[in-house]
């Protein structure tokens, strides 16, 4: 129904480096540009119920983007440090700190640039899965990681795979984000591992908004191609798919806890 839009000739996969410097480049922020609403909880709000009762000391969080999100905890900490690899959201991040909060760039599969034992807590917002060892090193014996992951849908969600096939991913069989996950894991020497699935339920209001999602992160000409390509057939899935409420999406989570061995 729509072209396969990998093929085009400047689409960047999401969250890799060059995708990630693009939308830091355009915007200084990773911050999503569409409109959405939550049925009952938006799974990050779990995280921060949990977050908001565990956070003490010295704190890091992995994959901090523009540091919007860490900067909000700095007052129940001693220290937090913000990690991620994007320096133009680093630069946004440092424009907007506390004075107990600093940032450092780096790549997670590199190593954490941390000494042994220096957090009590560990956190990752939607960040990478390849520091799970290299946490349990830098957070004390007996210290918290909270791990907040995309999770596989294993058939179902993914709704506007279906509504919208070759802008979106269309639900698959199988749990390769969770299979990675628990083979990090395994590996990381954490002790006192609990996981949770959490089910988040996203109404997209508009076929804007659908546009955006679909153009988060790429350049002005990809943006332009979808436009003059895809938007009139996007409308026309919208109206055919929608309810009062916009088109409706469900998505999964993974919510790990952990302690540091």
């Amino acid at each position: 129904m729509f072209p396969d839009l990998t093929k085009h000739p400047e689409y960047l996969r999401g969250q890799t480096l060059e995708w990630c410097n693009q939308l830091a480049a355009k915007t200084g922020k990773y911050e999503y540009s569409w409109s959405h609403t939550y049925e009952g909880q938006a799974a990050e709000n779990i995280l921060s119920e949990k977050l908001s009762s565990l956070l003490h000391g010295k704190v890091l969080e992995v994959g901090c983007g523009h540091g919007e999100y860490t900067v909000q905890w700095a007052k129940h900490a001693e220290e937090i440090v913000g990690y991620d690899m994007t320096e133009g959201f680093i630069a946004t991040a440092n424009r907007n700190r506390k004075s107990n909060v600093r940032y450092v760039v780096g790549r997670t599969h590199v190593g954490l640039p941390f000494p042994d034992d220096y957090f009590d807590i560990a956190y990752t917002k939607k960040g990478p899965t390849s520091w799970y060892k290299e946490g349990n090193r830098v957070v004390r014996p007996g210290g918290t990681l909270l791990l907040f992951h995309p999770g596989d849908g294993n058939g179902e969600g993914a709704e506007h795979g279906v509504y919208f096939p070759g802008l979106f991913a269309s639900p698959s069989i199988g749990t390769p984000i969770l299979d990675k996950i628990q083979e990090r894991l395994e590996t990381s020497g954490l002790t006192d591992i609990e996981m949770s699935v959490l089910k988040e339920t996203v109404w997209l209001p508009t076929p804007e908004d659908v546009f955006e999602m679909v153009c988060f992160g790429q350049s002005d000409g990809f943006r332009q191609f979808v436009r003059e390509e895809c938007y009139t057939q996007i409308v026309s899935q919208f109206e055919k798919h929608a309810s009062e409420k916009g088109i409706k999406t469900t998505g999964f989570y993974y919510l790990i806890q952990a302690k540091a061995s």
